[in-house]
C-alpha cells in the first residue's frame, strides 16, 4: 500500500464507513456531531432555540484554536479544560502568542487583497505553475502575519518600509534583504526592501497588489483605485447607485472622457476614484509584454497626460503614495474596516445592521490598544457573540449569536495537515491553494471569504482523510516520521493487531477534541469497523479504514 495507488481503496474504504454509521443505532446527526459540537448538547433542541446557552468550555477551546491556530487543541490542552473549565480563558487568550497566529490573520485578510490565485500568466512562463504564484500572492497576507506576531500597529500595513517574501522571489524581483534582528519572521520568508525608488508604503508598494488588479491606459488605474478603497476602507466604488447616462457613446473613448469630466452622474464617482487613481501610475507599464518588476517613477505624472485629474484621497490633495499612506491612515474607515474584517473572519459570516453594536465595541477595544491585532482578536473572542450567546452591546443593536459555523478551507487543510503530516499536491502546489484543485470545491477562492460554504467541502474533507490516513499509517509501517499528532499515537499501538477500546477512546480524543469513555456508541461502531475492513483485507490496512472514519467525521467540519 503507497500513497500514489491510493485510488484503488478509496471505493472499498468508503463502503466500510457506509456500513460503520448505518450499523450505529444512533441517528446520523446524534453521532456525528457528538455532545462537544455547537448545539449537540441536547439532540431534540434546534441550534437558535431560545434556552441555548452559549458553548462549553470544550467547544470554545476548539473554535478559538482553529480560529487562531489553525489547529484542533492537543489532547493536553482538552483535558485541562475538563478538569478545570475555568482555565478556558487564559488557555485561548494565549492563543494570541502562538507562531500560527499570523498565518490566520493572514488568512482572514486575504479576501481582502485577492493575490491569492492560481497563477499569475503575466508575469512571464514562470508564474504559471510551481510555487511562485503562490509566493506572490502570499505577500500581503506575510504583512499581516508579521504585524499580528510582533504585535505592531495596523498602520503598519501602509507604513512599513519593508515587505515579507519567499527568498526565491525577493531574488527574482531583485529586493534588498534585510536582517530581521529580534522580529518574528512569517514562515519561509525573508524580510525585503525594494530599490528601484518606490514609496516604500506597505501593501501600497507590492508588485502583488498591482499585479493581481492590471489596468489599461483607458482605464487609468480606476479598477486598482477602486480595489484599494475596497480593501482598506471595505467600500467598493462599485457599490454605489448609478444613473448611467443613456445617450453615452461607449464605442468613443472621447465621449467617455468628456461624460466622466461633465456629466454629474458619473462624477459622483470619478470625483473622487480618479485623484485615487492617480496615485497609482507608477505601476502602469502599456509596452511591457509582461508585469515588471520594478517602478517606474517618471511614469508617476502619467496622469498629466491621461486624465488631467491631480492625486487626491477624497478631497485632500497629494503627491506621492507617501501622502496616500498617511491619509489612509489617518482615515476612520481604515480602522473601521480592519474591524469588520477580522469580526467577520472569527464570526464566519458576513455583519449585518444588528452587529454594529458591537462592531463599535470592539472598535473601541482596538483603538484603545494603539491598533494592536491581538487586541482586536481577544475582544472579539471575549464576546458573548463569538460563544454562541446573545446580548445587547453597550452601543446597541443585537448581534446574532454564533453556535456553529463551517471550518474554512484554509483551516481544513491545516487541520488535517497538524494531525497526519499530509498535504495533498497538485502540479507542486498544495491543492487546497489552488482553485483548479480543492479549493474551490471545499467552497474557498481567491476571495478568501471566511463565510463562503460548499457542500463540496463534505467530498474535500473525506478526500484528504483518506489520503492522510494512509500516509500516516504507511509512513511508521515505513520507519519514517511525519510532521503529524497522529504519528506518536501510531507508533505506541500495535498496527498488526486489533485496537482496544482504550486506543479508539484516545484516538477519538486526539483527532475530534472528544473525551469518550471507551465503552461509548462511537468507539464500538469504530471497532466494528477495524473488524469488517480486517476480514476483507489486512490489520494495517483496517487502520487506515478506521483513521479515515474518524479524520472523515462531519464533526470536524463543524466548531
Amino acid at each position: 500500500m503507497n500513497i500514489e495507488t491510493i485510488g484503488a481503496r478509496i471505493l472499498a474504504i468508503a463502503v466500510l464507513v457506509s456500513l460503520a454509521a448505518c450499523s450505529d443505532e444512533t441517528t446520523p446527526g446524534d453521532d456525528a456531531l457528538g455532545d462537544d459540537a455547537p448545539g449537540g448538547r441536547d439532540t431534540e433542541t434546534e441550534p437558535g432555540e431560545a434556552d441555548f446557552e452559549g458553548l462549553t468550555a470544550t467547544q470554545l477551546l476548539v473554535r478559538a484554536s482553529l480560529d487562531l491556530r489553525g489547529v484542533r487543541p492537543s489532547v493536553e490542552e482538552l483535558a485541562a479544560v475538563e478538569a478545570d473549565e475555568g482555565a478556558i480563558d487564559t488557555l485561548t487568550e494565549g492563543f494570541v502568542d502562538d507562531s500560527r497566529f499570523g498565518d490566520r490573520m493572514g488568512d482572514v485578510f486575504a479576501g481582502a487583497w485577492r493575490t491569492r490565485i492560481d497563477s499569475y500568466e503575466g508575469g512571464g512562463p514562470e508564474f504559471i505553475g510551481g510555487d511562485l504564484p503562490r509566493y506572490v500572492g502570499d505577500e500581503p497576507s506575510n504583512l499581516i502575519a508579521f504585524i499580528a506576531l510582533n504585535d505592531r500597529p495596523y498602520t503598519d500595513l501602509v507604513d512599513s518600509e519593508y515587505t515579507y517574501v519567499a527568498e526565491e522571489l525577493a531574488t527574482l524581483w531583485g529586493l534588498e534583504t534585510v536582517a530581521a534582528g529580534e522580529d518574528l519572521l512569517p514562515a519561509g520568508t525573508v524580510r525585503g526592501r525594494y530599490v528601484d525608488g518606490r514609496p516604500q508604503q506597505g501593501v501600497l508598494s507590492m508588485n502583488s497588489v498591482f499585479w493581481r488588479t492590471e489596468s489599461t491606459i483607458e482605464n487609468a488605474n480606476r479598477g486598482r483605485a477602486n480595489a484599494l478603497s475596497s480593501a482598506l476602507l471595505c467600500q467598493s466604488f462599485l457599490d454605489r447607485p448609478i444613473d448611467f447616462p443613456t445617450d453615452l457613446d461607449l464605442t468613443d473613448s472621447e465621449s467617455i472622457r468628456n461624460a466622466i469630466r461633465t456629466d454629474p452622474a458619473c462624477q459622483g464617482c470619478h470625483s473622487t476614484l480618479d485623484p485615487l487613481a492617480s496615485y497609482l501610475w507608477g505601476y502602469m507599464y502599456p509596452e511591457a509584454a509582461f508585469y515588471q518588476s520594478t517602478y517606474d517613477v517618471p511614469g508617476e505624472l502619467g496622469w498629466t497626460a491621461h486624465t488631467g485629474v491631480e492625486p487626491g484621497y477624497f478631497g485632500r490633495q497629494g503627491s506621492r503614495m507617501t501622502d496616500l499612506a498617511g491619509f489612509v491612515a489617518a482615515d476612520e474607515r481604515f480602522v473601521s474596516c480592519a474591524v469588520q474584517t477580522v469580526y467577520e473572519g472569527m464570526m464566519g459570516r458576513p455583519v449585518q445592521l444588528a452587529d454594529e453594536g458591537a462592531l463599535a465595541e470592539h472598535r473601541e477595544d482596538f483603538l484603545a490598544s494603539g491598533l494592536s491585532l491581538k487586541s482586536l482578536v481577544l475582544s472579539i473572542l471575549r464576546s458573548p457573540t463569538y460563544r454562541g450567546m446573545a446580548y445587547e452591546p453597550r452601543f446597541g443593536g443585537s448581534p446574532a449569536p454564533v453556535q456553529g459555523k463551517v471550518v474554512p478551507v484554509e483551516v481544513m487543510s491545516s487541520a488535517m495537515k497538524s494531525l497526519t503530516g499530509y498535504e495533498l499536491r497538485y502540479f507542486g502546489r498544495e491543492a487546497m491553494t489552488v482553485d483548479f484543485a480543492l479549493r474551490r470545491l471545499a467552497g474557498g477562492s481567491d476571495r478568501g471569504s471566511a463565510y463562503d460554504v460548499s457542500t463540496g467541502a463534505v467530498l474535500v474533507q473525506r478526500r484528504l482523510a483518506e489520503g492522510g490516513a494512509v500516509y500516516a499509517v504507511q509512513t511508521v509501517l515505513d520507519g519514517g516520521q511525519s510532521s503529524g499528532l497522529l504519528d506518536a499515537y501510531l507508533r505506541a499501538v500495535d498496527l498488526s493487531a486489533e485496537p482496544t477500546a482504550e486506543d479508539l477512546a484516545s484516538l477519538v480524543a486526539l483527532v475530534r477534541s472528544r473525551q469518550v469513555d471507551p465503552s461509548d456508541e462511537a468507539v464500538t461502531a469504530l471497532a466494528t469497523l477495524w473488524r469488517d475492513a480486517q476480514s476483507a483485507s489486512s490489520a494495517t490496512d483496517a487502520w487506515a479504514t478506521v483513521l479515515t472514519a474518524v479524520l472523515a467525521d462531519p464533526d470536524l467540519l463543524l466548531y
